[in-house]
């Protein structure tokens, strides 16, 4: 009789399978209709702003801005990265943000009309901020310039800070952006609301730029809602079993190295290239151990609080003992995030003079309060600069605690 041989896949089949599956499960199938409902959810969750869903463009509500004369701080870019940047648009940080699809750019027509239509007419300028990728540079450029030829006084500052992707391989492109525009972001729109003008706005915003850096690592790249399992499976492939991948960027942009570690040696790994003054390919910034720095952990979306939570004790642990580097703030959460990839960026920024004098520094800016459902509620900086008592309390001994009751049992 003859026999029948069923030959199974392997069990790494099975592991993409399950995976693939996992990632492509989503609420909503229809991409467009989940942008414009989490851009609305925005104006239920903070009433002070308003949502041009054709244009898809967040900003303040004119009866909400207390000085209409100050610099209007527009930023935007590609959905998919919650709550940056939509979720910034509030008091002291961005005037109005202007939305693409998910991971693609605004067209130059939408940005047009938020310059136009969307901002102050009484503001003195407008700073417009862009991460540095092609589309957004180019279609936020051309926005810029369209309005510059009906007479608006606008400058545009390119954000750029990831250091996943040397000189050598960048070329005349530049750094991608990634989450220290968040940073940028809060000085310039910070200094907006201090009424400072445009010119110094933009001078400080390219100094936060010239002062980030920036690398994120992930376990898997993500899938985008709408868009079949077999695409899923292909990006798990991709990565391979065990496997992390640093560099990566938050379109599921490859990275530069993929490595099987754990997290003290991928933490080694990501800081090393972040700060090796020896590398010359990715020393974008020097940072001695007697400069001051700001610390932010973020989130891509997938990484559960506890563990975001181990990682950044791993990096500030990794700070102090190899670089002898204390960050003077920490923030940690999902600020520019990359839908559900279960991935993080670490962010570094050197606070450099932004010769503004007092009230203006990089840190005061940072410190400075902020009235957007994006920005994390942060500690004071009273908290912050107060020098508490290191000591532990004593505790009571076990033994002491647990007299006998000298109870008989019956």
């Amino acid at each position: 009789m003859a026999t029948c041989q069923v030959h199974l896949p392997c069990p790494t089949f099975y592991r993409l399978l399950l995976t693939a599956n996992a990632a492509s499960k989503h609420y909503l199938s229809d991409p467009n209709k989940a942008v414009l409902d989490a851009l609305n959810s925005i104006t239920l969750t903070n009433p002070s702003v308003l949502l041009d869903a054709q244009n898809k463009i967040i900003y303040r509500n004119p009866s909400a801005i207390a000085h209409p004369e100050n610099v209007s701080v527009v930023c935007g870019g590609g959905s998919g990265h919650e709550p940056g940047f939509a979720g910034f648009v509030g008091d002291g940080l961005l005037t109005a943000c202007v939305a693409g699809t998910i991971f693609a750019s605004p067209a130059a027509e939408q940005v047009r009309t938020c310059l136009q239509h969307r901002l102050p007419a009484k503001s003195r300028g407008v700073l417009v901020i862009a991460t540095n990728y092609t589309g957004d540079v180019l279609n936020f450029g051309m926005g810029v310039e369209k309005a510059r030829a009906l007479g608006q006084k606008v400058e545009l500052v390119v954000s750029g800070d990831d250091v996943g992707v040397g000189r050598a391989k960048s070329g005349k492109v530049g750094r991608r952006g990634l989450s220290g525009t968040a940073l940028v972001v809060k000085v310039c729109g910070a200094l907006a609301a201090q009424g400072v003008d445009l010119e110094d706005c933009a001078k400080v915003g390219r100094l936060v730029v010239d002062n980030l850096i920036s690398l994120g690592a992930s376990l898997s790249r993500v899938h985008v809602p709408g868009r079949g399992i077999e695409e899923a499976r292909e990006e798990e492939e991709r990565l391979g079993p065990g496997l992390v991948e640093i560099g990566m960027g938050v379109h599921n942009e490859p990275g530069c190295e993929k490595v099987k570690t754990d997290l003290p040696g991928l933490v080694k790994i990501m800081l090393a290239q972040m700060l090796d003054q020896n590398d010359r390919d990715r020393a974008y910034v020097r940072i001695e151990k007697t400069d001051d720095i700001m610390l932010l952990i973020n989130n891509f979306g997938g990484v559960s609080s506890l563990e975001l939570g181990a990682i950044t004790n791993e990096v500030v642990t990794q700070l102090g003992n190899g670089y002898g580097l204390k960050p003077r703030r920490i923030v940690q959460g999902t600020l520019f995030g990359s839908l559900s990839g279960p991935g993080f960026i670490i962010s570094i920024l050197k606070l450099a003079d932004t010769e503004l004098g007092a009230g203006k520094s990089l840190l005061n800016l940072i410190d400075a309060p902020a009235n957007a459902i994006g920005w994390p509620k942060c500690v004071t900086a009273e908290t912050w600069e107060t020098t508490y008592d290191s000591s532990p309390q004593k505790t009571e001994d076990y033994e002491e605690m647990t007299q006998p009751s000298n109870l008989k049992c019956m």
